[in-house]
């Protein structure tokens, strides 16, 4: 009896279906794994001892967890409305344009194309204390006399690291919301002109439903990236300073690699993703209701 042979369409996919396994699902799985064990880096046979669902009973009843998991929200909620109130500002502006359309275009992108290491370092320089230009630029204009400690304070810390987030990714909501707004048909704007709507009842009531979907598109992505925010803070203040700045993530590589508690910090990552999923559904639905919307009233 000869063995079924395999299909030309599944040899092909195999060698791609197993990188993966090998680089996404069995790392996945181990980590997993590791999160229901007391798994220290330093002692590696703690890897095969069993302890159940400790490791998550212990995050749940740890305050630094809840102050970054608290700190991770509020830092996507900030970044999220101001970068989709400037991304549709700079978009509505760029699509008056009647010249040098695609210059703007691409000079708008130019953030996105900086790496999160990169941004956090160029912002790291310019929140210095004595050299940065923010303060110098402050003193110069005379709106202070002392140097403002933007990396040392805590609340200033997160404020300064919060501009460095929404100057990066802008961008992407200016970027979809104006693909929005140059595949919207001109005949409902028009007719709402005609029958004497106002510019703002204009955008109220006909542009801004058009172009709700491009926005919860780039809130989904955003929200993906900011729910794991780790290279910026890492940069700018690596957490500090006492913790202040602490985010999810940049406290998930704290406890991995400086105290070697990997089952601990795989706990914490898996609950993490658990933000992720909830914003990534809340927008998706949105957008679903948004996109219903469109279809029924166009």
């Amino acid at each position: 009896m000869t063995a079924k042979r395999l299909s030309a369409p599944t040899l092909l996919l195999l060698p791609a279906v197993l990188v993966l396994a090998a680089v996404v699902v069995v790392p996945l799985c181990l980590s997993f794994y590791s999160s229901f064990t007391p798994f220290r880096l330093t002692r590696p046979e703690t890897f095969f001892t069993f302890i159940g669902l400790r490791n998550y009973r212990n995050i749940l009843s740890d305050a630094n967890f809840w102050w970054a998991f608290g700190r991770t929200v509020l830092l996507l909620t900030i970044a999220l409305n101001l970068e989709m109130l400037l991304g549709l500002g700079l978009a509505l502006l760029v699509e008056k344009a009647s010249r040098g359309q695609r210059l703007l275009r691409t000079i708008m992108m130019f953030p996105m194309m900086f790496s999160p290491i990169l941004v956090g370092f160029q912002f790291k320089f310019m929140f210095n204390d004595n050299i940065g230009l923010v303060n110098n630029a402050l003193q110069s204009l005379g709106l202070t006399r002392d140097a403002i400690p933007w990396l040392i304070e805590g609340h200033l810390a997160f404020i300064a690291i919060s501009i460095a987030e929404i100057w990066s990714s802008t961008s992407i909501f200016a970027i979809l919301i104006l693909a929005g707004l140059l595949a919207m048909p001109k005949e409902p704007v028009e007719a709402a002109r005609v029958d004497g709507c106002t510019p703002w009842q204009t955008f109220r009531y006909v542009t801004w439903p058009f172009i709700m979907p491009f926005a919860y598109i780039a809130m989904t992505i955003r929200s993906l990236d900011v729910a794991r925010a780790y290279d910026i803070v890492k940069i700018m203040t690596d957490g500090g300073p006492a913790g202040r700045t602490e985010l999810l993530w940049t406290l998930v590589a704290r406890t991995a690699y400086s105290d070697a508690r990997m089952g601990v910090a795989n706990a914490m990552a898996y609950f993490s993703i658990l933000l992720s999923i909830v914003f990534t559904v809340y927008f998706f639905k949105k957008l679903a209701a948004a996109r219903t919307q469109i279809g029924a009233e166009w």
